[in-house]
Protein backbone atom coordinates (compact mmCIF):
# COMPACT_ATOMS: atom_id res chain seq x y z
CA UNK A 1 0.00 0.00 0.00
CA UNK A 2 1.51 3.32 -1.14
CA UNK A 3 0.75 6.38 1.02
CA UNK A 4 1.21 9.93 -0.33
CA UNK A 5 0.41 12.69 2.16
CA UNK A 6 3.28 15.20 2.03
CA UNK A 7 2.01 17.65 4.63
CA UNK A 8 1.63 17.16 8.37
CA UNK A 9 1.58 13.77 10.03
CA UNK A 10 -1.15 12.19 7.90
CA UNK A 11 1.22 9.80 6.12
CA UNK A 12 2.77 8.54 9.36
CA UNK A 13 -0.62 8.10 11.03
CA UNK A 14 -2.06 6.24 8.03
CA UNK A 15 0.99 3.96 7.76
CA UNK A 16 0.81 3.15 11.47
CA UNK A 17 -2.91 2.32 11.26
CA UNK A 18 -2.38 0.09 8.21
CA UNK A 19 0.59 -1.69 9.80
CA UNK A 20 -1.63 -2.48 12.80
CA UNK A 21 -4.15 -3.99 10.39
CA UNK A 22 -1.48 -6.24 8.86
CA UNK A 23 -1.02 -4.21 5.68
CA UNK A 24 2.44 -3.21 4.46
CA UNK A 25 2.34 0.56 3.92
CA UNK A 26 5.15 2.60 2.30
CA UNK A 27 5.23 6.39 2.58
CA UNK A 28 5.93 8.26 -0.69
CA UNK A 29 7.74 11.56 -0.80
CA UNK A 30 6.35 12.90 -4.08
CA UNK A 31 3.80 12.28 -6.83
CA UNK A 32 6.47 11.13 -9.38
CA UNK A 33 7.71 8.55 -6.89
CA UNK A 34 4.17 7.31 -6.35
CA UNK A 35 3.53 6.95 -10.12
CA UNK A 36 6.79 5.06 -10.54
CA UNK A 37 5.74 2.43 -7.99
CA UNK A 38 2.05 1.95 -8.90
CA UNK A 39 2.72 -1.16 -11.01
CA UNK A 40 3.99 -3.06 -7.98
CA UNK A 41 1.38 -1.86 -5.48
CA UNK A 42 -2.00 -3.23 -4.45
CA UNK A 43 -3.57 0.20 -3.90
CA UNK A 44 -2.69 3.78 -2.91
CA UNK A 45 -3.84 6.18 -0.21
CA UNK A 46 -3.47 9.76 -1.49
CA UNK A 47 -4.18 13.03 0.33
CA UNK A 48 -6.15 15.58 -1.68
CA UNK A 49 -3.54 18.30 -1.15
CA UNK A 50 -0.86 16.09 -2.73
CA UNK A 51 -2.64 16.35 -6.09
CA UNK A 52 -4.17 19.82 -6.18
CA UNK A 53 -1.03 21.83 -6.88
CA UNK A 54 0.99 19.15 -8.70
CA UNK A 55 1.21 18.40 -12.42
CA UNK A 56 -0.89 15.27 -12.80
CA UNK A 57 -0.09 14.42 -16.41
CA UNK A 58 2.07 11.39 -15.60
CA UNK A 59 -0.56 10.01 -13.23
CA UNK A 60 -3.34 10.55 -15.77
CA UNK A 61 -1.33 8.76 -18.49
CA UNK A 62 -0.59 5.83 -16.17
CA UNK A 63 -4.29 5.45 -15.31
CA UNK A 64 -5.34 5.72 -18.96
CA UNK A 65 -2.69 3.18 -20.10
CA UNK A 66 -3.81 0.42 -17.71
CA UNK A 67 -4.52 -2.95 -19.37
CA UNK A 68 -8.18 -3.98 -19.81
CA UNK A 69 -8.23 -6.11 -16.65
CA UNK A 70 -6.82 -3.35 -14.45
CA UNK A 71 -8.75 -0.66 -12.55
CA UNK A 72 -6.23 0.45 -9.93
CA UNK A 73 -7.95 1.36 -6.61
CA UNK A 74 -7.22 4.65 -4.86
CA UNK A 75 -8.32 5.87 -1.42
CA UNK A 76 -8.57 9.70 -1.49
CA UNK A 77 -8.31 11.60 1.79
CA UNK A 78 -10.21 14.87 1.59
CA UNK A 79 -10.96 17.71 3.97
CA UNK A 80 -14.44 18.36 5.31
CA UNK A 81 -14.36 22.01 4.23
CA UNK A 82 -17.44 22.18 2.02
CA UNK A 83 -15.50 24.34 -0.47
CA UNK A 84 -13.62 21.74 -2.47
CA UNK A 85 -16.52 20.42 -4.56
CA UNK A 86 -15.25 21.21 -8.09
CA UNK A 87 -11.68 20.22 -7.26
CA UNK A 88 -12.82 17.01 -5.57
CA UNK A 89 -15.01 16.13 -8.55
CA UNK A 90 -12.03 16.66 -10.87
CA UNK A 91 -9.83 14.39 -8.73
CA UNK A 92 -12.50 11.68 -8.59
CA UNK A 93 -12.82 11.73 -12.39
CA UNK A 94 -9.03 11.56 -12.69
CA UNK A 95 -8.55 8.60 -10.33
CA UNK A 96 -11.58 6.61 -11.51
CA UNK A 97 -11.74 3.68 -9.07
CA UNK A 98 -11.60 5.79 -5.90
CA UNK A 99 -12.99 5.68 -2.38
CA UNK A 100 -13.29 9.12 -0.76
CA UNK A 101 -12.74 9.42 3.02
CA UNK A 102 -13.21 12.68 4.86
CA UNK A 103 -10.78 13.73 7.57
CA UNK A 104 -10.59 13.44 10.50
CA UNK A 105 -10.49 9.71 9.83
CA UNK A 106 -11.98 6.87 11.85
CA UNK A 107 -9.41 4.07 11.97
CA UNK A 108 -12.06 1.42 11.26
CA UNK A 109 -13.30 3.27 8.18
CA UNK A 110 -9.73 3.65 6.84
CA UNK A 111 -8.87 -0.01 7.42
CA UNK A 112 -12.16 -1.18 5.94
CA UNK A 113 -11.71 0.95 2.82
CA UNK A 114 -8.10 -0.17 2.34
CA UNK A 115 -8.93 -3.86 2.79
CA UNK A 116 -11.74 -3.48 0.25
CA UNK A 117 -9.27 -1.91 -2.20
CA UNK A 118 -6.74 -4.70 -1.62
CA UNK A 119 -9.36 -7.39 -2.19
CA UNK A 120 -10.51 -5.66 -5.37
CA UNK A 121 -6.91 -5.55 -6.68
CA UNK A 122 -6.48 -9.25 -5.90
CA UNK A 123 -9.56 -10.05 -7.96
CA UNK A 124 -8.17 -7.95 -10.81
CA UNK A 125 -4.94 -9.96 -10.70
CA UNK A 126 -7.00 -13.14 -10.80
CA UNK A 127 -8.87 -11.75 -13.79
CA UNK A 128 -5.49 -11.09 -15.46
CA UNK A 129 -4.55 -14.76 -15.01
CA UNK A 130 -7.91 -15.90 -16.35
CA UNK A 131 -7.58 -13.67 -19.40
CA UNK A 132 -4.03 -14.89 -20.06
CA UNK A 133 -5.18 -18.50 -19.78
CA UNK A 134 -8.12 -17.85 -22.06
CA UNK A 135 -5.86 -16.12 -24.58
CA UNK A 136 -3.41 -19.02 -24.57
CA UNK A 137 -6.23 -21.51 -24.95
CA UNK A 138 -7.79 -19.54 -27.80
CA UNK A 139 -4.47 -19.48 -29.68
CA UNK A 140 -4.11 -23.24 -29.24
CA UNK A 141 -7.62 -23.83 -30.48
CA UNK A 142 -7.01 -21.65 -33.52
CA UNK A 143 -3.98 -23.75 -34.49
CA UNK A 144 -6.00 -26.93 -34.10
CA UNK A 145 -8.80 -25.53 -36.25
CA UNK A 146 -6.31 -24.86 -39.05
CA UNK A 147 -4.95 -28.42 -38.87
CA UNK A 148 -8.17 -30.39 -38.61
CA UNK A 149 -11.13 -31.15 -40.83
CA UNK A 150 -14.37 -29.25 -41.29
CA UNK A 151 -16.11 -31.57 -38.87
CA UNK A 152 -13.63 -30.74 -36.10
CA UNK A 153 -13.98 -27.08 -37.05
CA UNK A 154 -17.72 -27.20 -36.29
CA UNK A 155 -17.05 -28.92 -32.98
CA UNK A 156 -14.46 -26.30 -32.18
CA UNK A 157 -16.95 -23.50 -32.88
CA UNK A 158 -19.33 -25.02 -30.36
CA UNK A 159 -16.51 -25.16 -27.84
CA UNK A 160 -15.70 -21.48 -28.41
CA UNK A 161 -19.34 -20.61 -27.83
CA UNK A 162 -19.29 -22.48 -24.53
CA UNK A 163 -16.11 -20.66 -23.53
CA UNK A 164 -17.71 -17.29 -24.29
CA UNK A 165 -20.69 -18.21 -22.12
CA UNK A 166 -18.37 -19.27 -19.31
CA UNK A 167 -16.49 -16.00 -19.55
CA UNK A 168 -19.75 -14.06 -19.31
CA UNK A 169 -20.68 -16.13 -16.27
CA UNK A 170 -17.32 -15.37 -14.65
CA UNK A 171 -17.79 -11.65 -15.28
CA UNK A 172 -21.25 -11.78 -13.68
CA UNK A 173 -19.82 -13.72 -10.71
CA UNK A 174 -17.05 -11.17 -10.17
CA UNK A 175 -19.63 -8.39 -10.31
CA UNK A 176 -21.77 -10.18 -7.74
CA UNK A 177 -18.73 -10.60 -5.48
CA UNK A 178 -18.01 -6.89 -5.86
CA UNK A 179 -21.56 -6.01 -4.82
CA UNK A 180 -21.27 -8.34 -1.83
CA UNK A 181 -18.09 -6.55 -0.72
CA UNK A 182 -19.81 -3.19 -1.14
CA UNK A 183 -22.73 -4.44 0.92
CA UNK A 184 -20.48 -5.57 3.77
CA UNK A 185 -18.61 -2.25 3.77
CA UNK A 186 -21.88 -0.32 3.73
CA UNK A 187 -23.16 -2.29 6.71
CA UNK A 188 -20.10 -1.35 8.76
CA UNK A 189 -20.38 2.32 7.85
CA UNK A 190 -24.10 2.29 8.66
CA UNK A 191 -23.34 0.85 12.11
CA UNK A 192 -20.95 3.72 12.86
CA UNK A 193 -23.49 6.29 11.65
CA UNK A 194 -26.28 4.71 13.69
CA UNK A 195 -24.16 4.90 16.83
CA UNK A 196 -23.40 8.57 16.10
CA UNK A 197 -27.08 9.29 15.45
CA UNK A 198 -28.00 7.45 18.67
CA UNK A 199 -25.77 9.78 20.70
CA UNK A 200 -26.98 12.87 18.83
CA UNK A 201 -30.71 12.10 19.00
CA UNK A 202 -30.54 11.00 22.63
CA UNK A 203 -28.66 14.13 23.64
CA UNK A 204 -31.17 16.30 21.78
CA UNK A 205 -34.03 14.65 23.65
CA UNK A 206 -32.27 15.35 26.96
CA UNK A 207 -31.72 18.98 25.98
CA UNK A 208 -35.36 19.31 24.97
CA UNK A 209 -36.52 18.13 28.41
CA UNK A 210 -34.20 20.48 30.28
CA UNK A 211 -34.45 23.64 28.15
CA UNK A 212 -37.38 26.00 28.66
CA UNK A 213 -36.31 28.71 26.20
CA UNK A 214 -38.50 28.44 23.07
CA UNK A 215 -35.59 29.57 20.87
CA UNK A 216 -33.52 26.67 22.14
CA UNK A 217 -36.46 24.31 21.64
CA UNK A 218 -36.76 25.50 18.03
CA UNK A 219 -33.09 24.74 17.37
CA UNK A 220 -33.46 21.34 19.05
CA UNK A 221 -36.46 20.48 16.85
CA UNK A 222 -34.52 21.48 13.72
CA UNK A 223 -31.53 19.39 14.79
CA UNK A 224 -33.75 16.41 15.66
CA UNK A 225 -35.44 16.66 12.25
CA UNK A 226 -32.02 16.60 10.57
CA UNK A 227 -30.90 13.61 12.67
CA UNK A 228 -34.07 11.70 11.81
CA UNK A 229 -33.48 12.38 8.12
CA UNK A 230 -29.94 11.12 8.58
CA UNK A 231 -31.27 7.89 10.09
CA UNK A 232 -33.63 7.51 7.16
CA UNK A 233 -30.79 8.07 4.67
CA UNK A 234 -28.73 5.36 6.40
CA UNK A 235 -31.65 2.99 5.93
CA UNK A 236 -31.87 3.94 2.27
CA UNK A 237 -28.14 3.35 1.86
CA UNK A 238 -28.52 -0.14 3.28
CA UNK A 239 -31.44 -0.89 0.98
CA UNK A 240 -29.15 -0.43 -2.03
CA UNK A 241 -26.58 -2.89 -0.70
CA UNK A 242 -28.61 -5.68 0.89
CA UNK A 243 -31.80 -7.59 0.15
CA UNK A 244 -34.63 -6.50 2.41
CA UNK A 245 -38.05 -8.01 3.03
CA UNK A 246 -40.83 -5.85 1.65
CA UNK A 247 -43.45 -4.49 4.04
CA UNK A 248 -46.42 -3.57 1.80
CA UNK A 249 -48.78 -0.93 3.14
CA UNK A 250 -51.12 1.72 1.68
CA UNK A 251 -48.94 4.49 0.19
CA UNK A 252 -49.96 8.00 -0.85
CA UNK A 253 -48.00 8.12 -4.11
CA UNK A 254 -48.85 11.81 -4.65
CA UNK A 255 -47.23 12.76 -1.35
CA UNK A 256 -44.30 10.44 -2.04
CA UNK A 257 -43.75 12.00 -5.48
CA UNK A 258 -43.52 15.49 -3.97
CA UNK A 259 -41.14 14.24 -1.26
CA UNK A 260 -38.83 12.67 -3.86
CA UNK A 261 -39.02 15.78 -6.06
CA UNK A 262 -38.00 18.00 -3.15
CA UNK A 263 -34.96 15.81 -2.51
CA UNK A 264 -34.03 15.68 -6.21
CA UNK A 265 -34.30 19.44 -6.66
CA UNK A 266 -31.38 19.83 -4.25
CA UNK A 267 -29.22 17.01 -5.61
CA UNK A 268 -29.57 16.79 -9.40
CA UNK A 269 -28.01 20.16 -10.13
CA UNK A 270 -29.21 23.46 -11.56
CA UNK A 271 -29.25 22.15 -15.14
CA UNK A 272 -32.09 19.71 -14.50
CA UNK A 273 -35.59 20.94 -13.66
CA UNK A 274 -37.86 18.62 -11.66
CA UNK A 275 -41.62 18.71 -12.23
CA UNK A 276 -44.43 16.75 -10.54
CA UNK A 277 -47.84 15.96 -12.07
CA UNK A 278 -50.31 14.20 -9.78
CA UNK A 279 -53.87 12.97 -10.22
CA UNK A 280 -56.31 14.47 -7.74
CA UNK A 281 -57.88 12.05 -5.23
CA UNK A 282 -55.68 9.22 -6.46
CA UNK A 283 -56.26 6.00 -4.52
CA UNK A 284 -53.36 4.52 -2.48
CA UNK A 285 -50.91 1.97 -3.86
CA UNK A 286 -50.04 -1.23 -2.03
CA UNK A 287 -46.23 -1.22 -1.72
CA UNK A 288 -43.26 -0.81 0.58
CA UNK A 289 -43.01 2.98 0.86
CA UNK A 290 -39.27 3.07 1.62
CA UNK A 291 -38.39 0.76 -1.24
CA UNK A 292 -40.66 2.67 -3.65
CA UNK A 293 -38.91 5.92 -2.75
CA UNK A 294 -35.55 4.26 -3.40
CA UNK A 295 -36.72 2.99 -6.78
CA UNK A 296 -37.83 6.49 -7.79
CA UNK A 297 -34.47 7.92 -6.71
CA UNK A 298 -32.74 5.17 -8.68
CA UNK A 299 -34.72 6.04 -11.82
CA UNK A 300 -34.03 9.74 -11.29
CA UNK A 301 -30.28 9.10 -11.17
CA UNK A 302 -30.50 7.17 -14.45
CA UNK A 303 -32.47 10.05 -15.96
CA UNK A 304 -29.85 12.53 -14.80
CA UNK A 305 -27.10 10.50 -16.47
CA UNK A 306 -29.13 10.50 -19.70
CA UNK A 307 -29.28 14.34 -19.65
CA UNK A 308 -25.62 15.46 -19.45
CA UNK A 309 -26.55 18.87 -20.90
CA UNK A 310 -29.53 19.30 -18.55
CA UNK A 311 -33.24 18.92 -19.22
CA UNK A 312 -36.62 18.21 -17.63
CA UNK A 313 -37.35 15.32 -15.26
CA UNK A 314 -41.05 14.69 -14.56
CA UNK A 315 -42.66 12.43 -11.93
CA UNK A 316 -46.28 11.68 -12.83
CA UNK A 317 -48.89 9.68 -10.89
CA UNK A 318 -52.16 8.36 -12.34
CA UNK A 319 -54.74 5.65 -11.67
CA UNK A 320 -55.22 2.80 -14.15
CA UNK A 321 -58.50 0.88 -14.21
CA UNK A 322 -57.16 -1.99 -16.29
CA UNK A 323 -53.85 -3.57 -17.26
CA UNK A 324 -52.44 -2.31 -20.58
CA UNK A 325 -52.80 -4.84 -23.39
CA UNK A 326 -49.06 -5.41 -23.70
CA UNK A 327 -48.74 -6.12 -19.95
CA UNK A 328 -51.63 -8.55 -19.46
CA UNK A 329 -49.19 -11.45 -19.28
CA UNK A 330 -47.28 -9.76 -16.41
CA UNK A 331 -50.04 -8.60 -14.07
CA UNK A 332 -53.54 -9.68 -13.10
CA UNK A 333 -56.63 -7.72 -14.18
CA UNK A 334 -57.52 -4.97 -11.75
CA UNK A 335 -56.85 -1.39 -10.73
CA UNK A 336 -53.29 -0.09 -10.51
CA UNK A 337 -51.42 3.06 -9.55
CA UNK A 338 -48.95 4.28 -12.17
CA UNK A 339 -45.82 6.23 -11.14
CA UNK A 340 -43.88 7.39 -14.19
CA UNK A 341 -40.40 8.96 -14.30
CA UNK A 342 -39.88 10.85 -17.56
CA UNK A 343 -36.75 12.53 -18.92
CA UNK A 344 -35.81 14.53 -22.01
CA UNK A 345 -32.46 12.80 -22.39
CA UNK A 346 -30.67 10.84 -25.08
CA UNK A 347 -33.06 7.88 -25.09
CA UNK A 348 -32.24 4.23 -25.81
CA UNK A 349 -31.89 2.43 -29.15
CA UNK A 350 -34.02 -0.72 -29.62
CA UNK A 351 -31.17 -3.15 -28.93
CA UNK A 352 -30.42 -1.46 -25.59
CA UNK A 353 -34.11 -1.15 -24.68
CA UNK A 354 -34.54 -4.90 -25.24
CA UNK A 355 -31.93 -5.66 -22.56
CA UNK A 356 -32.69 -2.83 -20.13
CA UNK A 357 -33.91 -5.15 -17.35
CA UNK A 358 -31.06 -7.68 -17.69
CA UNK A 359 -28.96 -7.88 -14.50
CA UNK A 360 -25.43 -6.48 -14.93
CA UNK A 361 -26.26 -5.01 -18.35
CA UNK A 362 -25.07 -1.41 -18.62
CA UNK A 363 -23.97 0.99 -21.34
CA UNK A 364 -22.02 3.12 -18.88
CA UNK A 365 -18.20 2.99 -18.86
CA UNK A 366 -16.39 0.79 -16.30
CA UNK A 367 -16.72 2.11 -12.77
CA UNK A 368 -19.75 4.26 -13.61
CA UNK A 369 -22.56 1.75 -13.11
CA UNK A 370 -23.32 -1.80 -11.95
CA UNK A 371 -26.13 -2.61 -14.40
CA UNK A 372 -28.42 -3.49 -11.49
CA UNK A 373 -30.57 -0.34 -11.25
CA UNK A 374 -33.41 -1.19 -13.63
CA UNK A 375 -33.34 -4.88 -12.71
CA UNK A 376 -33.86 -3.86 -9.07
CA UNK A 377 -36.80 -1.68 -10.07
CA UNK A 378 -38.29 -4.55 -12.08
CA UNK A 379 -37.77 -7.02 -9.23
CA UNK A 380 -39.37 -4.64 -6.71
CA UNK A 381 -42.42 -4.05 -8.92
CA UNK A 382 -42.94 -7.75 -9.66
CA UNK A 383 -42.51 -8.69 -6.00
CA UNK A 384 -45.12 -6.04 -5.14
CA UNK A 385 -47.66 -7.57 -7.53
CA UNK A 386 -47.10 -5.07 -10.34
CA UNK A 387 -44.67 -4.53 -13.19
CA UNK A 388 -42.55 -1.95 -15.04
CA UNK A 389 -42.82 -0.65 -18.59
CA UNK A 390 -40.20 1.37 -20.49
CA UNK A 391 -40.82 3.60 -23.51
CA UNK A 392 -37.82 5.26 -25.13
CA UNK A 393 -36.80 6.91 -28.38
CA UNK A 394 -33.33 8.04 -29.33
CA UNK A 395 -33.04 11.80 -29.00
CA UNK A 396 -36.48 12.22 -27.40
CA UNK A 397 -36.07 10.76 -23.92
CA UNK A 398 -37.30 7.85 -21.83
CA UNK A 399 -40.37 7.04 -19.72
CA UNK A 400 -40.15 4.35 -17.02
CA UNK A 401 -43.61 3.53 -15.64
CA UNK A 402 -44.06 1.51 -12.44
CA UNK A 403 -47.49 -0.13 -12.03
CA UNK A 404 -48.45 -1.11 -8.47
CA UNK A 405 -51.70 -2.69 -7.22
CA UNK A 406 -54.32 -0.39 -5.75
CA UNK A 407 -54.77 -0.66 -1.98
CA UNK A 408 -58.34 -0.85 -0.76
CA UNK A 409 -57.28 0.45 2.68
CA UNK A 410 -56.68 4.08 3.56
CA UNK A 411 -53.19 5.47 4.12
CA UNK A 412 -52.19 5.25 7.77
CA UNK A 413 -51.24 8.66 9.06
CA UNK A 414 -48.42 8.85 11.58
CA UNK A 415 -49.77 9.44 15.05
CA UNK A 416 -48.64 12.50 16.96
CA UNK A 417 -46.21 11.29 19.57
CA UNK A 418 -46.23 14.45 21.63
CA UNK A 419 -46.00 14.04 25.40
CA UNK A 420 -43.69 12.19 27.72
CA UNK A 421 -42.81 8.50 27.68
CA UNK A 422 -43.85 6.31 30.59
CA UNK A 423 -42.00 6.87 33.85
CA UNK A 424 -40.00 4.17 35.55
CA UNK A 425 -40.35 3.00 39.15
CA UNK A 426 -36.69 3.26 40.22
CA UNK A 427 -35.87 -0.16 38.77
CA UNK A 428 -32.14 -0.82 38.41
CA UNK A 429 -31.08 -1.20 34.78
CA UNK A 430 -27.66 -2.29 33.51
CA UNK A 431 -26.45 -0.76 30.21
CA UNK A 432 -23.62 -2.57 28.37
CA UNK A 433 -22.14 -0.79 25.31
CA UNK A 434 -18.57 -0.28 24.09
CA UNK A 435 -19.34 3.18 22.64
CA UNK A 436 -18.81 5.77 25.45
CA UNK A 437 -21.12 8.36 23.86
CA UNK A 438 -23.98 5.90 23.41
CA UNK A 439 -23.39 4.51 26.91
CA UNK A 440 -23.57 7.94 28.55
CA UNK A 441 -26.58 9.02 26.46
CA UNK A 442 -28.57 5.87 27.25
CA UNK A 443 -27.77 6.13 30.94
CA UNK A 444 -28.91 9.75 31.02
CA UNK A 445 -32.15 8.87 29.21
CA UNK A 446 -32.84 6.13 31.74
CA UNK A 447 -32.23 8.54 34.61
CA UNK A 448 -34.73 10.97 33.09
CA UNK A 449 -37.26 8.15 32.66
CA UNK A 450 -37.14 7.44 36.39
CA UNK A 451 -34.91 4.38 36.39
CA UNK A 452 -31.62 3.83 38.18
CA UNK A 453 -28.92 3.11 35.60
CA UNK A 454 -25.48 1.55 35.90
CA UNK A 455 -23.09 1.24 32.96
CA UNK A 456 -20.44 -1.22 31.75
CA UNK A 457 -18.41 -1.29 28.54
CA UNK A 458 -17.50 -5.00 28.49
CA UNK A 459 -18.45 -8.43 29.86
CA UNK A 460 -16.22 -8.25 32.94
CA UNK A 461 -17.65 -4.89 33.92
CA UNK A 462 -21.19 -6.19 33.46
CA UNK A 463 -20.55 -9.27 35.60
CA UNK A 464 -18.97 -7.12 38.31
CA UNK A 465 -22.01 -4.80 38.27
CA UNK A 466 -24.49 -7.63 38.95
CA UNK A 467 -22.32 -9.42 41.48
CA UNK A 468 -23.25 -7.18 44.43
CA UNK A 469 -26.67 -5.76 43.47
CA UNK A 470 -29.96 -6.93 42.01
CA UNK A 471 -30.51 -5.75 38.44
CA UNK A 472 -34.07 -5.66 37.09
CA UNK A 473 -33.18 -5.47 33.36
CA UNK A 474 -30.14 -5.22 31.07
CA UNK A 475 -29.67 -3.33 27.80
CA UNK A 476 -26.84 -4.93 25.78
CA UNK A 477 -25.25 -3.80 22.51
CA UNK A 478 -24.90 -6.72 20.09
CA UNK A 479 -21.71 -5.55 18.32
CA UNK A 480 -18.84 -5.33 20.80
CA UNK A 481 -15.15 -6.18 20.36
CA UNK A 482 -13.87 -9.47 21.74
CA UNK A 483 -17.21 -10.99 22.68
CA UNK A 484 -20.62 -10.65 21.05
CA UNK A 485 -23.48 -8.94 22.81
CA UNK A 486 -25.52 -12.14 22.60
CA UNK A 487 -22.81 -14.00 24.52
CA UNK A 488 -22.80 -11.21 27.12
CA UNK A 489 -26.55 -11.52 27.53
CA UNK A 490 -26.47 -15.30 27.85
CA UNK A 491 -23.72 -15.08 30.49
CA UNK A 492 -25.72 -12.49 32.45
CA UNK A 493 -28.79 -14.72 32.35
CA UNK A 494 -26.69 -17.69 33.45
CA UNK A 495 -25.59 -15.69 36.51
CA UNK A 496 -29.07 -14.17 37.03
CA UNK A 497 -31.72 -16.57 35.65
CA UNK A 498 -34.81 -14.80 34.34
CA UNK A 499 -33.05 -11.45 33.85
CA UNK A 500 -34.85 -9.58 31.01
CA UNK A 501 -32.47 -8.34 28.33
CA UNK A 502 -33.00 -5.81 25.54
CA UNK A 503 -30.48 -6.29 22.72
CA UNK A 504 -29.73 -3.29 20.50
CA UNK A 505 -27.46 -2.60 17.53
CA UNK A 506 -26.84 -0.27 14.63
CA UNK A 507 -26.15 -3.30 12.38
CA UNK A 508 -29.48 -4.12 10.65
CA UNK A 509 -28.11 -7.48 9.48
CA UNK A 510 -27.04 -8.34 13.03
CA UNK A 511 -30.43 -7.38 14.45
CA UNK A 512 -32.19 -9.50 11.82
CA UNK A 513 -29.92 -12.51 12.39
CA UNK A 514 -30.23 -12.28 16.18
CA UNK A 515 -34.02 -12.05 16.01
CA UNK A 516 -34.08 -15.54 14.49
CA UNK A 517 -32.24 -16.89 17.55
CA UNK A 518 -33.91 -15.10 20.46
CA UNK A 519 -37.22 -13.68 19.18
CA UNK A 520 -37.99 -10.20 17.85
CA UNK A 521 -39.51 -8.93 21.14
CA UNK A 522 -36.07 -8.55 22.72
CA UNK A 523 -34.52 -6.32 20.05
CA UNK A 524 -34.15 -2.57 19.52
CA UNK A 525 -32.50 -0.99 16.47
CA UNK A 526 -30.28 2.09 16.81
CA UNK A 527 -30.92 4.95 16.75
CA UNK A 528 -33.89 4.71 19.10
CA UNK A 529 -35.81 7.40 20.96
CA UNK A 530 -36.54 7.60 24.68
CA UNK A 531 -40.15 6.69 23.87
CA UNK A 532 -39.12 3.51 22.05
CA UNK A 533 -36.70 2.58 24.84
CA UNK A 534 -39.32 3.23 27.52
CA UNK A 535 -41.94 1.16 25.71
CA UNK A 536 -39.55 -1.77 25.34
CA UNK A 537 -38.47 -1.64 28.98
CA UNK A 538 -42.02 -1.36 30.33
CA UNK A 539 -43.20 -4.23 28.12
CA UNK A 540 -40.44 -6.53 29.35
CA UNK A 541 -40.83 -5.53 32.99
CA UNK A 542 -44.59 -6.22 32.78
CA UNK A 543 -43.85 -9.60 31.22
CA UNK A 544 -41.40 -10.33 34.03
CA UNK A 545 -43.92 -9.27 36.67
CA UNK A 546 -46.59 -11.52 35.14
CA UNK A 547 -44.18 -14.47 35.17
CA UNK A 548 -43.40 -14.23 38.89
CA UNK A 549 -46.94 -15.01 40.20
CA UNK A 550 -47.25 -17.88 37.75
CA UNK A 551 -43.93 -19.29 38.95
CA UNK A 552 -44.98 -18.91 42.59
CA UNK A 553 -48.27 -20.69 41.91
CA UNK A 554 -46.38 -23.53 40.21
CA UNK A 555 -44.03 -23.85 43.19
CA UNK A 556 -46.98 -24.10 45.63
CA UNK A 557 -48.60 -26.75 43.48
Amino acid sequence: MLVLAPFGRDAAVVCTALHEAGIEAVEQSSLPELVGRLNAAAAAVVAEEALIHEHRGALARWIADQPPWSDFPFVLLTLRSGQNGPVLTELIELLGNVTVLERPLAATSLKSAVWAAVRARRRQRQAEQYLRQLKDLAETLERRVEERTEQLSEANKRLMAEMAERERTEVALRQAQKMEAVGQLTGGIAHDFNNLLMAIMGSLELISVRASDERIQKHVRNAMHGAQRGAKLVGQLLAFSRKQHLAPEPVDTNELAWTVAELLSRTLGAGIRVDVITQKDLWPALADATQLELMLLNLAINARDAMPEGGLLTIETTGVDWAPDNLEADIKPGQYVSIAVKDTGTGMPPEVLARAFDPFFTTKPPGKGTGLGLSQVYGFARQSGGTVKIESEVGRGTVVRILLPRSMDAVKKEKNQAGSPGAGGKELILVVDDDPAVLETTRSILDDLGYRAIAADNLDGALAAISDQTVDLAIVDLAMPGVSGLEVGLELQRRRPGLPIVYCSGYPDLVEATSKRIGGGLLLSKPYSSRELSAKIQSMLRAKAATVPLQAQTDRS
